[in-house]
């Protein structure tokens, strides 16, 4: 077996999923809210550039700096500036009347000496201020740990994403390592969507079991295939829907054996 050298992907290989066909599972249903809306999976695409859609529109969450007209299943998402340069496009963003807004950290760690970033921490009142400026659902992503997790869900936000890139530099746990903690700290207070990198709809599903709402994919694979390949382990699984899925569906081996 070959091991991924992504940490995020490493971490999800050791999450084995535990097969069960004495079922009667036959077409089971991936389907999700979010946003107040019913989805057809819980798979959102993350494009960076041009504003695009999901050919299957999915909701999608896309550079704040390509939304320039309304898009029923766009989310713009906005760099991690200063609050006076934030608030502006903020604004023009509410009058395009976007569903969603999203603020991303996850290059919030490449200061000196691994960037060139400038550090600017978020404290709870700039997210405090930052969801009652849109009022409409705000999401923040980056987080890697329960404590985090924990400010955001005071400061009024709607969901988080859990993505474990902004502690690349740290040697920070991967997502699938820090997402039960996460979980575990705010469950019922806002969603929990993990993001990072995700190599199959198999891997969807091992973050969902990890207690994820949602599942933030990158790169070129279509949702189609990814979709397609969460059913099949929603099958073998016994899972008629995402409610079914849970730690219960994973298996890793205690430490120290093979």
């Amino acid at each position: 077996m070959v091991v991924p050298t992504n940490p995020d992907l490493a971490a999800l290989a050791r999450w084995a999923l535990v097969p069960r066909v004495l079922h009667d599972v036959v077409d089971p249903d991936p389907g999700v809210e979010l946003l107040e809306r019913p989805r057809p999976h819980p798979i959102v695409r993350r494009y960076h550039g041009a504003a695009r859609t999901a050919p299957d529109g999915a909701l999608t969450l896309v550079d704040a700096a390509a939304v320039t007209e309304p898009h029923p299943e766009r989310i713009p998402v906005l760099a991690s500036g200063k609050m006076g340069e934030l608030m502006p496009e903020v604004r023009r963003l509410v009058a395009l009347d976007v569903p969603a807004l999203a603020l991303d950290l996850t290059h919030s760690g490449d200061v000196v000496p691994f960037g060139s970033q400038p550090w600017r921490p978020r404290t709870r009142e700039d997210l405090a201020e930052l969801a009652a400026a849109a009022g409409r659902p705000v999401w923040l992503i980056g987080v890697a740990s329960a404590d985090d997790a924990a400010v955001a869900a005071e400061a009024g936000l709607d969901a988080i994403v859990v993505d474990a890139t902004i502690g690349r530099h740290l040697g920070g746990p991967a997502t699938a390592d820090v997402l039960p903690e996460v979980v575990d700290a705010v469950a019922g207070m806002l969603r929990v969507l993990a993001g990072g990198h995700v190599g199959s709809g198999l891997d969807v599903f091992r973050l969902l079991a990890l207690g994820a709402d949602a599942v933030v994919v990158a790169g070129d694979r279509p949702t189609s295939a990814l979709d397609e390949e969460l059913r099949y382990a929603l099958r073998l699984t016994g899972c008629a829907t995402l409610a079914d899925v849970g730690y219960d569906a994973l298996f890793e081996p205690l430490f120290g054996e093979p």
